[in-house]
């Protein structure tokens, strides 16, 4: 039976690593798992991140309205939707996870995500005030975290609002 694939392609599978072909084996075994192509399935799993930012959101306006306020806690939610919120869109701009490190992830915010220079400042103060929230135990009043957490929460408001609009533009289902 003679192929279809262009030379150039029928040389490169001729030539392929034993992972590459167990790659592209994977690849099949998906597609006909799910009934779906990959790239569906990828977009797939980028909104279920968003949608786990989403809960990490949600989960931080409670922790703001008990009382007292769990101020402390609720910054290290709010990080954590505005990192889940981006990471997929990383996920979906770049075509992996490959940026997924919390000190790396702002470095690689799409270049069509704009204002991309905002985010990427704003993503970096927000992991370094959750990880004195999560690690210094000074200082010892959780009310000293209210004003970032007041500030953190605008920022996933606004941030998980332009990544859901930003996902769907890239054929996410949100």
């Amino acid at each position: 039976m003679p192929s279809r694939l262009p030379r150039k392609r029928l040389l490169r599978i001729s030539q392929a690593k034993k992972s590459d072909v167990s790659s592209w084996m994977e690849g099949v075994s998906i597609e006909q798992a799910s009934g779906e192509t990959v790239s569906k399935v990828i977009l797939s799993v980028a909104a279920d991140r968003w949608g786990l930012g989403f809960e990490q959101r949600r989960q931080a306006n409670k922790l703001m309205t008990t009382r007292p306020p769990l101020y402390r806690n609720a910054v290290s939610r709010y990080y954590y939707a505005m990192y889940h919120a981006m990471r997929a869109c990383c996920y979906v701009s770049h075509g992996g996870d490959d940026h997924q490190d919390h000190r790396e992830l702002p470095q690689h915010i799409p270049g069509d995500f704009a204002p991309a220079e905002d985010w990427q400042s704003k993503l970096k103060n927000a992991r370094t005030v959750r990880n004195q929230a999560d690690y210094d135990p000074y200082p010892k009043s959780d009310r000293a975290f209210r004003t970032y957490a007041l500030a953190l929460k605008n920022d996933a408001d606004r941030l998980l609002t332009l990544t859901r609009n930003y996902l769907r533009s890239k054929g996410c289902a949100l």
